[in-house]
């Protein structure tokens, strides 16, 4: 299986097939899509905004232990014209705003987020991958490479969606913090915002459980998490609830339609498939992930994503030092 799965992944890298390679939370297997346009197996990611949605197909997906992946080849990626970071000054000063906003309206959370630019100083994308694997072992883990348009990885600790026969679960994740500190009432609180949105969504279906929140580990931080699970009906309507429930108030804030207009406007550049959401679609079930944790990788440079849920008892100066600590997840793996 070993070497199958190599010369495939092999032979979509010569012969520049899109592919994707993922390994999903708690599990020891990675496993391979090559673009194959059938009706099948599909893995597909989806953008923030809803406008742009693409998948790779397989109807011969491949799976090897991650203990027995081992591949390293060159990807040609795009070039990208030169851009830079958004600095700490233009990002406390957008923070500033965003709690004025928060203060004087009725919003109660908007995420805001940044890009991390940095030179790709001829990085291999399979080792970081690996490294990833290794290092994030309850995360979904991903390399998405579609030559001449994107190449993506993440390392994403959050469930969006999953449904399984009549069995619908998600997980409510927000608040950051790192291990030796005590959560704050500004992070009970944002996390208490994403179950209340999603307890109101589901409260369609049948059976509705609510566990937690408890704390969990996510590489280097902690944060909140509650599951919900639910039974759904005979016309349950999965591409519905999906429409429904993203963007997520922790990605995007609450009210929903007030928080992403508010970062459109304000936040300066487009998050593309950063906060949108990726799933692993079978013919019995269906299981999706937010992309968070997550860049862009490009000839010359890397964008990496991160963000935080703001609201009124946000300190800007703690807001930064956060992004440049989850900067670490994709930054601490990459390998040459």
């Amino acid at each position: 299986m070993k070497s199958e799965f190599s010369n495939k992944l092999k032979s979509a890298v010569e012969k520049e097939i899109p592919f994707v390679l993922f390994r999903k939370p708690n599990e020891n297997e990675v496993f391979l899509y090559v673009q194959d346009n059938t009706d099948s197996d599909r893995f597909l990611l989806h953008s923030f905004d809803s406008q742009t949605e693409k998948s790779i197909s397989d109807a011969n997906p491949l799976g090897v232990s991650q203990n027995e992946f081992e591949f390293t080849a060159d990807l040609d990626l795009k070039k990208q014209e030169k851009s830079n970071s958004v600095s700490r000054e233009n990002y406390i000063r957008l923070i500033q705003k965003t709690i004025h906003k928060i203060q004087n309206s009725d919003i109660r959370k908007i995420v805001i987020s940044r890009n991390i630019i940095i030179d790709n100083q001829q990085f291999n994308l399979f080792k970081t991958f690996r490294n990833l694997i290794g290092q994030h072992p309850g995360a979904l883990v991903y390399l998405w490479h579609h030559p001449d348009e994107e190449t993506w990885m993440g390392a994403t600790p959050e469930l969006l969606l999953n449904q399984s026969e009549n069995m619908v679960q998600t997980v409510s994740l927000a608040g950051t913090k790192l291990p030796e500190n005590e959560w704050t009432e500004k992070e009970i609180d944002e996390q208490q915002f994403v179950t209340d949105f999603i307890s109101d969504e589901f409260s369609q279906l049948e059976n509705l459980k609510i566990k937690g929140p408890e704390t969990i580990q996510a590489g280097k931080f902690q944060h909140l998490k509650s599951y919900i699970s639910a039974e759904a009906p005979a016309d349950f309507d999965l591409e519905k609830l999906l429409k429904n429930i993203h963007p997520t108030p922790a990605v995007c804030g609450l009210p929903k339609k007030e928080a992403f207009d508010f970062i459109l406007e304000n936040e300066g550049y487009d998050r593309e498939f950063y906060a949108g959401f990726m799933g692993i679609e079978k013919e019995n079930s269906s299981t999706y992930f937010v992309n968070l944790r997550c860049a862009q990788f490009f000839q010359n440079q890397i964008q990496i994503y991160v963000g935080g849920g703001i609201t009124a008892e946000s300190n800007p100066e703690k807001e930064w030092e956060e992004t440049e600590l989850k900067s670490g997840t994709i930054g601490n793996a990459i390998s040459v």
